[in-house]
C-alpha cells in the first residue's frame, strides 16, 4: 500500500511543475513567430477629374492587402487619405500621415501630390510606391513608380509618327503640370525635328482659341498630351471647326485611356469621329489570376487604376524590411508578377515599359 505524500512534499512538486510551465511558456512566447503589423499611408484621389482612377487604385490595393494578410504572419494595414488630385490637399494628407499617424511607408497615386511633397519624401527616406508620373527627373532614391515609365513611350510615339510619313505635327500640351511638358519633350525628341507646342489650360474660351490656332497652323498631326477633360474639350472644339477632309490626324498618350470616360461623356455622339486615332501605350494587360480575384471580390472585371493599386501594395509588402534603408534597397531589385504582368525597375526606380501602339474605337482603346 502506497504511502500518502506529505503536504510539504506536495507543495514542492506543485512549485516545481509551475516553474517548468512558466519556463516553457517563456520559451514558447519568444520563439513562436509573432504577428507584426506594418501601416502604410495611402494618398489616392477619389474625387477630382481622375476620381475613377483613384477608386480603382484603392480597390486593387485593398485586394492585394487582403490576399497578403490571409497568407502571411506579417500583417499590413492602411490609412487612406483623399487628395482629390489637388497638390494642396496632398500636402495636408502627407503631413497627417507623417506627423500624426507615423506610417512606415507610402503609396501615392497622384502626380500633383508627389510633386508637391517630393523634397520632404526624399529627405524622410521612407519607401514610396508611386502610381502616376512625377515631373522631376527620376533619381536613384526611395521613390518607385509602378506605372510603366512614360517618357520612352512618348519617344516611341514621336518615332512612330515620323515613320508613318507625317511631316508637320503639332502638340497640344496641358499647362497644369510639368508631367505633360515632359511627355511633349519625349515626343519631340522621338520625332527628331521641331514640333510646335500649344499650351492649353482648362478655360473653355481659351481651349476654343487654341483649337483655332492649331487648325490655322495646318498640321498633318495633332499630338495630345493633356488632362482628360481638357483634352476632350479641345478635341471637340477641333471637330467643330474641321471636316474629315481638313482635319489633322490625332495621336494620344496614355491619358486618353485613364480619362476614357471624360472623352466619351464630352464627345458624346462625336466619339466615333476620332476612331482610328493612334495611341501609344505600355503593353500591360490584366493577368488572368488578377482578373479572377478582382471579379470574385467586386463582382466585375478589373477597372483602370486597380493594377497600380495592387502592384503598389505588393511592391511594398514583398520587399519589406524593418530597416528603411534595407527596405528601399530591396525595392531596387524587386521582380514580381503583378496584376498586369512582370514588374521590375530601371536604375532610377521607373518601371520598365513594354511599348505597343493601339487605336481608338468609340472612345475606347482597342488593340
Amino acid at each position: 500500500m502506497m504511502k500518502a505524500m506529505k503536504p510539504r512534499r506536495i507543495l514542492w512538486v506543485i512549485l516545481a511543475l509551475a516553474a517548468i510551465l512558466v519556463a516553457l511558456g517563456f520559451v514558447w512566447h519568444f520563439s513562436r513567430p509573432s504577428e507584426r503589423s506594418v501601416t502604410i499611408g495611402v494618398i489616392a484621389g477619389t474625387t477630382g477629374q481622375y476620381a475613377a482612377a483613384g477608386e480603382g487604385y484603392l480597390r486593387g490595393f485593398d485586394l492585394a492587402m487582403e490576399e497578403w494578410n490571409a497568407a502571411h504572419s506579417l500583417k499590413f494595414g492602411a490609412i487612406v487619405e483623399d487628395d482629390g488630385f489637388d497638390a494642396q490637399k496632398g500636402v495636408s494628407a502627407y503631413q497627417k500621415l507623417r506627423n500624426i499617424d507615423h506610417v512606415a511607408a507610402y503609396a501615392i497615386l497622384s502626380s500633383f501630390t508627389i510633386d508637391a511633397i517630393y523634397d520632404q519624401l526624399h529627405a524622410e527616406g521612407k519607401p514610396v510606391a508611386l502610381g502616376f508620373e512625377q515631373t522631376r527627373p527620376a533619381q536613384d532614391d526611395n521613390i518607385f513608380q509602378v506605372l510603366p515609365a512614360a517618357l520612352p513611350v512618348e519617344t516611341a510615339l514621336g518615332q512612330k509618327v515620323k515613320s508613318l510619313g507625317y511631316a508637320h505635327p503639332v502638340a497640344a500640351v496641358s499647362n497644369n503640370t510639368a508631367v505633360y511638358q515632359n511627355f511633349y519633350e519625349g515626343f519631340r525628341n522621338g520625332f527628331g525635328r521641331p514640333v510646335e507646342e500649344f499650351r492649353v489650360g482648362s478655360d473653355l474660351g481659351g481651349i476654343r482659341s487654341q483649337a483655332l490656332a492649331i487648325v490655322s497652323a495646318k498640321p498633318d498631326v495633332v499630338a495630345f498630351f493633356m488632362a482628360p477633360q481638357d483634352g476632350a474639350q479641345l478635341v471637340k472644339a477641333i471637330l467643330q471647326i474641321t471636316t474629315m477632309g481638313t482635319r489633322p490626324y490625332f495621336v494620344f498618350d496614355q491619358s486618353v485611356q485613364s480619362g476614357g470616360s471624360d472623352y466619351q461623356n464630352i464627345l458624346g455622339s462625336d466619339a466615333p469621329r476620332i476612331d482610328g486615332s493612334l495611341v501609344a501605350m505600355s503593353q500591360n494587360n490584366f493577368t488572368p489570376d488578377f482578373t479572377v480575384a478582382f471579379k470574385a471580390k467586386y463582382g466585375e472585371d478589373p477597372v483602370f487604376g486597380s493594377d497600380m493599386g495592387y502592384n503598389s501594395f505588393m511592391l511594398l509588402a514583398d520587399t519589406y524590411d524593418p530597416s528603411e534603408k534595407e527596405w528601399v534597397a530591396n525595392m531596387k531589385t524587386a521582380q514580381f508578377a503583378g496584376a498586369d504582368g512582370a514588374v521590375s525597375f530601371d536604375s532610377v526606380g521607373l518601371r520598365v515599359p513594354n511599348i505597343f501602339f493601339a487605336k481608338l474605337k468609340n472612345g475606347n482603346v482597342a488593340q
